[in-house]
């Protein structure tokens, strides 16, 4: 599923925006809360300071016990230890009311429950058995079956007799009920959830505007790319009507446009170089059969006409091979097959085939590759390359002049370099030789001879056996050609 960029964008607001917030309300809500309960122990922490100085040992007191038979006129008497507080807990109508939200409530040191607030009844604080005599909080359920929160506070009371304290400790449970605290830090809580969710809708929304007015630039520049055809390939995309992120884009777009305009052009000019080609060989057949036609003429001249004419068609048959060799190049249909060919008898084979040309036009050939000499590539691929490098020397090398071919080893490749005399062309014009139709003369007064597409193949054939090459002109008119050839062995592929 193809997600759009303006989703992109929305998601990563909404979802920045929920991470950002709920990190922020976990804050601020754990710091609240904390803050607030540390202020309801620290009341709860004076309260119990205040009726732990409030309160006194009386020390051991006897008392008289009850019979276990109403007819038991014996009583056994037991001694407690009473503590008491010096103030009347009326004046405090929080502890002394009825679930009066406060609560109070005394342990001795052998846990016998000694004094606790009006407001308990008859029921208990929570001891919170803990052996640590530093004051402890913790939340309890209250009468009522209301939340609270107590401290449990351990001290030792003063002394009615001499003002001294005793040795044994007392356990004070103060308890408040935490209903307003718990109450509010839930309302807090939802507040902060509504909020949150009411901002990231806005921000839902804000970002809808935003990002629709951001990328509206985009769809003003596809609606220009629409416009584009062969006939509007000259227009470019200024950078500065689009914003900066575009730029990058329009760069882009006019380099591509660069490039059609030229594949179209070299379209073009390829049409008209094959129609030009073609026109010539052509004129000159029909010039030939009108010439032979208009008289009657021996046999001998008839022969002769037809083998004027099959030579043209010959040269034709040629350039058509070419052709057909070059765009099967383009569209990467070649399947090439590496193996290891030693290059001086296929060397010698192709030259075989100029022999009687460069014979005729009195060159003088060299082969100066060493016996053993080898390389890894596609043997028909690698002899269609010489076969076009020596039928290109032997045209253009001057009459008498010489061709000669010598490898050198460079690290993991042989160079071989492919030599002849006579050339025309300045030194500049070495890269040019490659290009498909290209001759110095544009008059084209050649014609006929060469069709100017050998070493287009060439540099096509090599570019798809993944062999270097260039074209080398030296001041005095002599013309080379390089060829980085590989000695590793490699897999089978196609190109």
């Amino acid at each position: 599923m193809i997600i759009s960029l303006r989703t992109r964008l929305l998601s990563g607001v909404v979802l920045g925006t929920g991470v950002l917030l709920t990190l922020f309300c976990i804050t601020i809500y754990s710091l609240t809360s904390r803050t607030l309960i540390r202020h309801f122990d620290e009341s709860l922490l004076d309260t119990a300071r205040l009726l732990s100085a409030i309160i006194e040992d009386r020390g051991f007191v006897q008392k008289e016990g009850e019979s276990a038979d109403e007819d038991d006129s014996e009583r056994t008497d037991r001694i407690e230890r009473e503590l008491e507080l010096e103030f009347n807990v009326r004046m405090t109508p929080e502890f002394f009311n009825l679930r009066g939200g406060a609560y109070y409530q005394f342990w001795t040191w052998d846990g016998d429950k000694t004094i606790r607030s009006p407001s308990l009844g008859q029921e208990d604080l929570p001891a919170f058995d803990e052996e640590s005599d530093n004051p402890f909080y913790g939340d309890c359920p209250l009468p009522g079956e209301t939340a609270g929160r107590a401290i449990r506070y351990r001290f030792v009371p003063q002394s009615e007799e001499n003002n001294q304290a005793q040795e044994d400790p007392v356990t004070l449970v103060v308890a408040r009920d935490a209903g307003e605290l718990i109450d509010f830090l839930g309302l807090f809580r939802w507040l902060l959830i509504g909020s949150s969710a009411g901002i990231i809708l806005l921000s839902t929304g804000v970002a809808l505007v935003v990002s629709g007015a951001g990328l509206r630039p985009i769809h003003v520049l596809a609606g220009t790319i629409r416009t584009v055809n062969e006939q509007t390939l000259e227009q470019t995309f200024s950078a500065q009507v689009y914003p900066a992120e575009l730029h990058p884009i329009c760069e882009c777009l006019n380099a591509l446009l660069q490039r059609i305009r030229f594949s179209f052009e070299r379209e073009r000019r390829f049409n008209a170089d094959v129609a030009h080609e073609l026109r010539t060989p052509l004129a000159g057949i029909q010039t030939t059969l009108e010439v032979t036609l208009a008289l009657r003429r021996d046999p001998a001249e008839y022969q002769q006409a037809l083998r004027d004419c099959l030579a043209i068609a010959r040269s034709m048959q040629k350039m058509v091979d070419t052709l057909l060799s070059l765009s099967r190049l383009d569209a990467q249909t070649l399947t090439i097959h590496r193996q290891t060919i030693p290059l001086r008898p296929l060397i010698e084979s192709r030259w075989g085939v100029f022999a009687d040309k460069a014979f005729d036009r009195g060159l003088n050939f060299d082969n100066r590759v060493a016996e053993g000499v080898s390389c890894v590539s596609d043997p028909d691929h690698l002899s269609m390359i010489f076969s076009n490098i020596f039928d290109n020397a032997v045209d253009y090398a001057d009459q008498g002049g010489r061709i000669w071919v010598q490898a050198e080893s460079a690290d993991d490749s042989i160079v071989l370099s492919i030599t002849n005399t006579g050339c025309s062309l300045a030194p500049e014009l070495a890269d040019r030789v490659f290009d498909a139709f290209w001759r110095q003369d544009a008059s084209r007064t050649d014609t006929g001879n060469h069709c100017g597409i050998g070493l287009a193949v060439v540099r096509k054939i090599a570019d798809a056996l993944g062999v270097g090459i260039e074209a080398v002109i030296e001041p005095d008119g002599v013309f080379t050609i390089r060829l980085w050839l590989p000695v590793a062995e490699s897999k089978p592929n196609r190109v």
